[in-house]
């Protein structure tokens, strides 16, 4: 095999597991409602120290919600918390529990909570 083979492979190799490490690293916060004074991505980086701001998103509900590069060191664990979606008759405790285990299976556990004003699925993870 050549040198320059083996160095490729072996950068290849490098990066690969990078960026698994950042993927997986990932955390994301429900900051409550988007409001129309206030940027999601502002509240996101008031939060942010210590820490990269990856994604704010007003999408999930009109609620802020906040992915950074690992969790917020100001939080105590679990700390990564995120929307599936709303819990109705058809969407409850055990779709709900599905979701969550199906995205993050390790660690996820989801439950339909009333909160903002809603009945949402919420999936608590450790990253």
């Amino acid at each position: 095999m050549s040198q320059s083979f083996c160095f490729f492979a072996v950068l290849v190799l490098v990066l690969a597991v990078q960026i698994i490490e950042i993927e997986c690293g990932e955390c994301s916060q429900i900051m409550g409602k988007c409001g129309e004074a206030e940027d999601c991505t502002t509240r996101c980086s008031f939060y942010a120290s210590g820490v990269h701001v990856l994604k704010a998103s007003c999408s999930f509900l009109n609620l802020c919600t906040c992915t950074f590069d690992r969790p917020l060191p100001k939080l105590a664990a679990p700390p990564c918390l995120i929307g599936l979606g709303v819990c109705s008759n058809e969407h409850n405790y055990e779709w709900c529990q599905k979701e969550c285990l199906s995205k993050y299976p390790k660690s996820g556990i989801g439950a339909c909570v009333q909160e903002f004003g809603q009945n949402i699925c919420v999936c608590v993870y450790n990253s």
